[in-house]
């Protein structure tokens, strides 16, 4: 592989052929004297080749052929050559999302632009051309999509081949149950990866790891099915938790706690908590039964480390790396907001370093712990939910608790880990937007 640069020429007298330095000519071993074919995505055009004294790097090529392709002019990419496949441009890097603004050009994904803006300029330096789209732009049948691609400070429109690799960042669990019918169509007549394929969910992710050999960390869990389950968890644990089987960023969690006289209810919302005291069961089920609409599990309460009795957990971004294995990207503490019952950054929650947010909630533990400890088992869990799921991975964020006996537990596992709140200093690179980058290059055979 090497990286050239393509320009694109208006006035060619041989529509078919390429321009080429000797020196690339020799790099890639290119055939002179025959056709091939120029391959870019799905899309291809045969080709003859002449030897030219451009710089080293370039490739000029006709406008009829970069129209053929829908290849940018001025990109810079990589470009390998086999007597089988050809000469092939790529790669190429979708990111598939739930919704685009067109009309507004400097800020077309709203808060998530910021993170497109970086993995654009990444990909960028490191030969990859990547695009944005909905599941709305794709056309199945000419293997065409129409996307958003930054140039200079603005994002433009344009037409684009199906991609090598499709990153899924579909938000809404909804919306993509009514996007991967569409992909599904178009993975069946082009090849591509498509990863961070879909949601998981959580009922999956206990039945995938209960029976593995780190199932002593995850905590009893069963499925809501009406009064008598929860009263039976009550019976064996004084704090349950429901959690929606499909729920993410802590919405919707209810905590039961029991105590000598009663009951007591803390609900989630979007932005709030809500604190209620039963004094039997019964009144306390009227209450919860129409927030239980949706399908829910109960879980075993932890007593998680706290901060002036705030919950705190660790979230772990997992990633493949630039050789396909699960790596650590980042880690950090979060500590639940004061009065509310989960720490998620989206419901108020706090970031810390890891072990500074140990020694505040336990001193004596932060000499025992450490973040390698919490970080090998988040990776053990990738490796399992890997292996046993449909889904096709390459990122995950993964929930940890530690207890104040030093046991580490598994709260939640998340294949759509929130691109707003990755943890990093001020205006430098997220770790994560590296990671993906390696990764594309690595899994679209461009190292």
């Amino acid at each position: 592989m090497t990286l050239v640069t393509i320009q694109i020429d208006q006035q060619f007298l041989v529509p078919n052929t390429i321009y080429v330095n000797p020196t690339i000519v020799n790099k890639l071993n290119l055939p002179i004297n025959k056709a091939f074919l120029l391959s870019f995505g799905n899309k291809t055009a045969s080709v003859r080749l002449e030897l030219r004294s451009n710089k080293s790097n370039l490739i000029r090529i006709s406008s009829y052929v970069a129209n053929l392709l829908q290849l940018p002019n001025g990109i810079q990419i990589h470009a390998k050559y086999h007597k089988s496949t050809g000469l092939i441009l790529g790669p190429i890097l979708g990111i598939l999302v739930q919704s685009i603004e067109n009309n507004q050009p400097h800020s077309p994904f709203g808060k998530f632009t910021s993170f497109a803006n970086e993995v654009t300029h990444k990909a960028y330096t490191n030969g990859i051309l990547p695009y944005f789209f909905t599941v709305d732009d794709i056309n199945i049948q000419t293997g065409d999509i129409s996307g958003w691609r930054l140039i200079g400070e603005k994002w433009e429109k344009g037409t684009f081949p199906v991609p090598n690799v499709i990153y899924n960042r579909i938000s809404s669990r909804r919306a993509e149950k009514m996007v991967l019918p569409k992909i599904n169509q178009l993975q069946q007549k082009y090849t591509f990866t498509f990863f961070n394929s879909n949601f998981l969910n959580k009922w999956e992710v206990y039945k995938i790891l209960i029976r593995t050999p780190i199932r002593t960390i995850i905590p009893k869990t069963i499925v809501y099915r009406g009064y008598k389950s929860i009263k039976e968890m009550l019976a064996n644990h004084s704090i349950i938790y429901l959690k929606p089987t499909n729920g993410s960023l802590g919405r919707g969690i209810i905590k039961i706690n029991k105590i000598s006289n009663g009951y007591i209810v803390d609900y989630t919302r979007a932005q709030s908590s809500t604190t209620v005291t039963f004094n039997s069961f019964t009144k306390m089920y009227k209450y919860l039964q129409p927030r239980l609409s949706r399908n829910y599990l109960i879980q075993m309460g932890i007593n998680l480390i706290k901060y002036q009795n705030r919950p705190i957990d660790f979230r772990i971004l997992v990633q493949k790396n630039s050789s396909g294995k699960w790596s650590l990207t980042s880690m950090v503490a979060r500590i639940a907001r004061d009065q509310h019952i989960v720490s998620n950054i989206a419901q108020g929650g706090t970031q810390s370093k890891v072990m500074a947010a140990i020694r505040l909630a336990n001193p004596d533990l932060a000499k025992k712990i450490r973040r390698r400890d919490i970080s090998k088992i988040a990776l053990l869990i990738a490796n399992y939910i890997e292996k046993a799921s449909d889904g096709n991975f390459a990122e995950l964020g993964i929930d940890l608790g530690l207890d104040d006996s030093g046991k580490i537990w598994l709260i939640e596992v998340n294949s759509k880990p929130s691109k707003l709140d990755d943890q990093r200093e001020i205006n430098a690179p997220r770790p994560s937007v590296n990671r993906l980058i390696q990764y594309v290059l690595y899994i679209t055979d461009f190292k």
